[in-house]
């Protein structure tokens, strides 16, 4: 009776480890290594939608480019060049909370460089029902990025308000109903 007593403490530790492990594993970031289907796979139930394009550039000097000790005569310039991604979720209270993403375009790969909220979408306590790219050729001719945004305010409207998420050349961010 003993035994099976030790043998059922082992079983619930083993299991207890192995839903840690699980867990610890699904909510680890995603490693650019693996198959695109785990990515998707992976991906938040609370993600509504996600939208990446336009381009940005700039020039910044090779020690901050880079994990190495910097040196006063190492101060090249290095140019570097991304995206935008912006990305609807849904919060605890089933309204959405925008964010705006640059994503560097490194040798290693595509490299998350900064996420900031669009704090105007959150304070409206709105609805994300869709998100457009201005342009779906996949080719900016210019910098900067645009993303229609549909909400709504409350529930139960038929129609959703457009709004525009706009990006400039000089990564100036506004968040307006949209004009067109």
């Amino acid at each position: 009776m003993r035994s099976v007593s030790i043998f059922a403490k082992i079983c619930r530790t083993s299991a207890i480890g192995l839903f840690a492990a699980l867990l610890a594993a699904t909510a680890s970031p995603v490693v650019a290594s693996e198959a695109p289907e785990v990515m998707a796979t992976t991906t938040p139930a609370r993600v509504l939608a996600v939208v990446s394009g336009g381009f940005w550039s700039d020039q910044v000097s090779a020690e901050e480019n880079s994990d190495s000790e910097s040196t006063a005569e190492n101060t090249e310039k290095q140019n570097r060049r991304g995206y935008y991604r912006s990305i609807a979720v849904r919060s605890q209270d089933n309204t959405s909370r925008l964010f705006l993403q640059r994503i560097w375009l490194s040798e290693d790969g595509p490299t998350l460089l900064d996420t900031r909220e669009i704090v105007a979408l959150s304070e409206m306590k709105a609805y994300i029902t869709d998100m457009r790219p201005e342009d779906s050729t996949g080719i900016a001719k210019l910098p900067g990025f645009v993303t229609f945004v549909y909400l709504k305010r409350d529930p139960s409207t038929a129609e959703p308000d457009t709004w525009e998420l706009f990006v400039d050349e000089f990564g100036d961010v506004a968040f307006t109903p949209a004009t067109n």
